[in-house]
């Protein structure tokens, strides 16, 4: 009984992990992608690309996954919310 409830708990622990690690990349991806963009406007191209390269890194990490879609749709909402924030 012990070990079942033991087992529950940690197929739980790693759903959960399994979750908030695609929303988190989505998320650090896209704030590397915003900084880049930052760069680029100082210009200091050499420090927008090695942000660039870094994010482009993170998305081609769920490249050919089965999460690809779910980060790529937290992804984009990051993207969306940055830019209506930076506007307002």
């Amino acid at each position: 009984m012990k070990q079942s409830a033991y087992l529950a708990y940690l197929f739980v622990l790693i759903i959960f992990y399994a979750c908030s690690s695609v929303d988190g990349d989505a998320k650090k991806a896209a704030e590397l992608n915003k900084e880049s963009l930052e760069y680029a406007k100082k210009p200091d191209l050499h420090k927008a690309e090695e942000l660039y390269k870094e994010s482009r890194e993170i998305i081609n990490k769920y490249k050919e996954t089965d999460k690809y879609e779910e980060f790529q749709k937290a992804y984009h909402q990051y993207m969306r919310n940055g830019w209506m924030i930076g506007k307002q």
